[in-house]
Parts: structure tokens; C-alpha cells; sequence
């Protein structure tokens, strides 16, 4: 048995969990990236920015990917995904502004900081909102 199958074989929550973490490294990797090459102030919120908006691509694929037995239509829980974690966005861009601008925390601390906040967020909303089936047309289009 592969990796891969056994990683599909584990139960759904599991996946949940552990697909986060894997994203969530990749994620730091991405933000270190952009933070290195980010000329413009303030630079761990907007690289923070950059980075999370890259990153929904990432989680949405992964999850499609590890996480989900089923699949909706891509196009429409990747724009589920946008939409979701557009408010985990405002809210965890302010609070890396006001954590590294305003109480000066390392830019690193307050990403780990934003990444708890978003993360629990996306626990409660990824299953219930964007990977779910919500109509009997997304239904049929699984069957088939």
C-alpha cells in the first residue's frame, strides 16, 4: 500500500488536521519567500497578505486532493474557498498590522499568531462550506 493510500485511508478528521499542518508549512515557506523579496512597508503584513491569498489555491487543492473523499465541481469550491476565507483574511491582515506595527512582535511570532486564528476558522468552515454537497445537481454530478 502506498503513502498516499494510506493517508486516504485514515479517517476524514485525521486528514483534515494533517493536510492543515502540511499546508501550513508550505505556507510559512511561502510567506518567508515573499518576505525576502517584499520591498514595501509594512512588510510582514503585506507579505502576510501576499502569502495567504496565494494560499488558498494551495489548501483548496490539498484538501481536494488528501482530505475529501468526494469532489465537487472545482471552480465552484475553489470560489467557496475565496469567499470563506476572504474574512479570515481582513481579520488576520489586521491583526499581523496591529501585532508587528503597533505591539512590534517578531513578524514571524505574528504569523503563527494569524495562522492559529485562521486555522480554526477554516476547521469549522472548510467541511460545512466548501467541500460539501449542497444540492441534488452537485449530487448527481458526483455519481457520475
Amino acid at each position: 500500500m502506498s503513502i498516499i493510500s494510506s493517508y486516504k485511508s485514515l479517517p476524514e478528521n485525521v486528514k483534515l488536521v494533517l493536510t492543515g499542518i502540511i499546508g501550513a508549512l508550505l505556507g510559512f515557506v511561502t510567506y518567508e519567500i515573499i518576505y525576502f523579496i517584499n520591498p514595501f512597508e509594512p512588510k510582514a503584513s503585506i507579505s502576510w497578505f501576499l502569502a495567504f491569498i496565494a494560499g488558498v489555491a494551495r489548501q483548496h487543492a490539498l484538501h481536494r486532493w488528501l482530505t475529501f473523499n468526494f469532489k465537487t465541481p472545482y471552480w465552484k469550491s475553489l470560489f467557496k474557498a475565496y469567499v470563506m476565507y476572504s474574512g479570515s483574511l481582513l481579520l488576520s491582515s489586521a491583526l499581523n498590522w496591529f501585532l508587528t506595527e503597533i505591539i512590534q512582535l517578531h513578524h514571524r511570532i505574528a504569523w503563527a499568531c494569524c495562522l492559529l486564528i485562521t486555522a480554526l476558522i477554516s476547521l469549522v468552515l472548510l467541511k460545512k462550506y466548501v467541500f460539501k454537497v449542497s444540492s441534488i445537481q452537485d449530487f448527481n454530478h458526483l455519481k457520475s
